[in-house]
């Protein structure tokens, strides 16, 4: 019998932690991480599979330990339980779910600039290397210039973008970033800059992305 609640024990705990893995899964994904976590909770399938999984381990858990306190009655207390237990932690395990997506940042960042090289002050011609750092495509549309005072002082011509298609984007822009993918691109400014230091952020609806500082001599 000690030997039998270790063992539902272990299911019960077992079954808690896989459960947890799934809420924080669901927050990754909400933030467009690139983690396996993430990629599991960002398939429907295999994220249902897993809180039906993790709901069925943690209510065979608790039955097994609960049916050594109802010896007398081990047949209804494991009938109510079935009924009782599984609707309430998968429900619970959504609800809360749905928490962690609301408090996730609504606009994570999705692309990190690794370096900035100067290519021409006058006018202004920078190549960027360029990071995607989520798990889902990147759109970068403009490329905004700051100054010391926080100050917009150049941003590249709408005219200039191009049209791409993609599973998850068709329209246009400057730069397209498949998950976790690397690209440099030169961005061109119609704007001659004296020496200084300067901010270049990039730009597009509906995505944050970094920003970095560099210096014209």
């Amino acid at each position: 019998m000690k030997h039998s609640k270790l063992l539902f024990g272990f299911i019960t705990i077992f079954g808690i932690v896989f459960l947890i893995l799934l809420l924080i899964g669901s927050y990754l994904d909400a933030i467009d991480s690139v983690n396996i976590l993430a990629s599991l909770e960002h398939s429907t399938q295999l994220g249902f599979l897993s809180l039906l999984c993790g709901t069925g381990l943690v209510t065979v858990g608790m039955i097994g330990i609960g049916r050594h306190y109802f010896k007398n009655h081990k047949k209804l207390f494991t009938v109510l339980s079935g009924v009782l237990i599984s609707p309430l932690i998968f429900f619970s395990v959504i609800f809360t779910s749905v928490l962690v997506i609301i408090a996730a940042p609504m606009f994570p960042i999705r692309t990190e600039i690794t370096q900035v090289t100067v290519i021409d002050p006058d006018p202004l011609v920078l190549s960027v290397d360029i990071k995607a750092i989520t798990s889902r495509t990147s759109i970068i549309e403009s490329a905004i210039i700051y100054n010391d005072n926080n100050t917009i002082v150049a941003q590249t011509d709408f005219g200039d973008r191009t049209r791409f298609e993609h599973k998850d984007y068709t329209g246009l822009a400057l730069a397209v970033l498949p998950a976790g993918s690397e690209i440099t691109v030169t961005f061109i400014f119609n704007t001659a800059l004296e020496s200084g230091n300067y901010i270049v952020g990039l730009s597009s609806w509906g995505w944050a992305h970094d920003s970095s500082p560099f210096t014209i001599p």
